[in-house]
């Protein structure tokens, strides 16, 4: 999920603690595009206030070939080729996922086309995004995962508040997640796609923030 330090969100950190809470969620990861300041904000906040949520610190990080997810990090990826992005996610002991990857008008990840290698060093893919253009999308990812015995994933990709919830993970027998467990605990997907008219939030956001760099 997104927060206002993302270029395409204005949801504060403190409302999406509050939402993620109220939805009754374990644990979230934030992901705001080239950017991990909001997820350690939101760390340390959810830390504060001693909330049952464990905040994990990731990025959206755009590619030369697609939107990579990365979990667990300890500093910022800059964006750029995808090659030197893996590379960097290994060095810092991450855990990376494909997002949404199937959604070419989202950036996806043609996973197909890659090579033998980079294929290898993504984790995960994300086989649930409530926010893809069209459902078959979703199930496509889920079938290539079954066909590289990857882990799959599920992400609200929510970028306003109400979204938080729209799709999850719900791992069994796990307290907290680390990034084995992430990777190799049982679980089951839910979440139920979102209507396109989300994409309002992010269009308006993005639309908003130029117009007050541009008064600045």
């Amino acid at each position: 999920m997104h927060t206002c330090h993302s270029v395409d969100s204005l949801a504060r950190v403190g409302d999406v603690l509050a939402a993620s809470v109220k939805k009754g969620l374990g644990a979230i990861a934030i992901t705001d595009h080239n950017e991990i300041d909001g997820a350690s904000e939101a760390e340390a906040l959810a830390r504060k206030l001693k909330l049952s949520l464990q905040v994990i610190v990731g990025e959206e990080v755009g590619t030369d070939k697609g939107d990579l997810l990365v979990y667990f990090l300890k500093k910022r990826i800059a964006p750029g080729p995808l090659a030197r992005v893996l590379r960097e996610v290994k060095q810092q002991g991450a855990v990376c996922c494909a997002a949404h990857p199937y959604d070419f008008a989202r950036h996806g990840i043609s996973l197909e086309k890659l090579p033998p290698s980079e294929l290898a060093a993504i984790d995960a893919i994300e086989a649930f995004n409530a926010r893809v253009t069209l459902p078959f999308q979703n199930e496509s990812a889920l079938l290539f995962s079954k066909k590289e015995k990857k882990p799959v994933l599920a992400g609200s990709d929510a970028h306003h508040p109400s979204e938080i919830g729209g799709a999850y993970a719900v791992f069994e027998g796990i307290s907290k997640l680390d990034k084995k467990s992430l990777l190799f605990a049982s679980r089951t997907l839910q979440g139920i796609p979102a209507s396109p008219l989300v994409h309002f939030f992010s269009r308006y956001a993005v639309l908003r923030k130029k117009i007050s760099a541009r008064f600045k």
